[in-house]
């Protein structure tokens, strides 16, 4: 699969995730960018705030209910506002779980995922194992993001996300690696290690930002890459797999965090050239915080 097929499967709109520094550089897959469909199509008018979560529960587990995927998503939207009372995850769970085993719509199945995940509790994991297994992308895209959302020390068999480091599709490549190495799974990191040669650029340089959580040398390359990469023209037209400035800016952001966040001083010399030469202010502001907190 050459780099162009791979890397056009995921959509121009960029997005974090998580809160955590492995996500600045990786694009999302259509389910995540929905919010722009649902806007250009008008159906944000059938989004309620007035309704509860049990209400949308019943809708999504409805016979009649036609737009049963926009009820999940506005069920994720509350969870992740913390509208929802911990006490009642459990009843949530096996709602949901049932609503995803009876449902055909992977948008549907997708957002059940994403709802489910926003809990961020162990509670959720056997519906997390089945969602991986899913034949629908976007579905065990949302079940690998909702691992890496979980608490740090979660007792999880990884056996299949690591699979997912090879897959065919970059996005799950990329999802991977980035749930796998925010756990820092040991079992995970040759497999990592690998994709530092990945056909698809954005695969890449996540793997090598990735590898820095297990302060990996072998990633000392493609980190350099990454804290040199020039921006291009202001009005450059650009073309994927090539990256705008944005993305550019994001990515050594990403970095220089990843870099400071598990304490590695193993290319300060490079982060310094950053804090001395970088265009872009932000960049070379965060370069000299990052390596004056390396120092100490």
């Amino acid at each position: 699969m050459s780099t162009e097929s791979s890397d056009s499967k995921a959509p121009q709109v960029q997005k974090k995730i998580l809160e955590n520094p492995f996500v600045g550089s990786l694009v999302v897959p259509v389910a995540i960018v929905l919010v722009g469909a649902l806007i250009i199509f008008g159906v944000t008018k059938m989004l309620s705030t007035e309704r509860s979560y049990k209400d949308l529960v019943n809708e999504i587990q409805s016979k009649s209910f036609g737009n049963k995927w926009i009820a999940a998503y506005e069920l994720s939207k509350q969870i992740n506002s913390a509208q929802i009372p911990k006490d009642e995850y459990p009843w949530l769970i096996e709602n949901l779980s049932i609503a995803f085993k009876d449902s055909i719509d992977p948008r549907t199945k997708g957002f059940i995922i994403a709802a489910v995940g926003a809990l961020r509790t162990e509670l959720a994991l056997p519906l997390l194992t089945t969602a991986l297994e899913d034949a629908d992308t976007d579905v065990k895209f949302h079940a690998i993001v909702s691992l890496a959302s979980m608490p740090k020390g979660v007792v999880f068999n990884w056996t299949t996300t690591i699979g997912l480091l090879s897959s065919t599709e970059s996005i799950l490549r990329q999802a991977s690696l980035m749930a796998l190495a925010t756990h820092q799974i040991p079992e995970a990191q040759e497999g990592i290690r690998r994709l530092l040669v990945d056909q698809s650029l954005v695969v890449r340089y996540a793997a090598g930002i990735a590898l820095i959580a297990y302060q990996d040398s072998a990633a000392k390359q493609i980190i350099e890459e990454i804290l040199l990469l020039k921006y291009p023209a202001i009005d450059a037209r650009i073309m994927p797999p090539a990256l705008d400035v944005r993305q550019i800016t994001d990515l050594k952001l990403s970095a220089l965090n990843t870099l400071h966040k598990y304490n590695w001083a193993f290319l300060n010399e490079t982060i310094l050239e950053v804090a001395q030469k970088d265009e872009n202010n932000s960049v070379a502001t965060k370069a000299k915080e990052v390596l004056n907190l390396l120092k100490k």
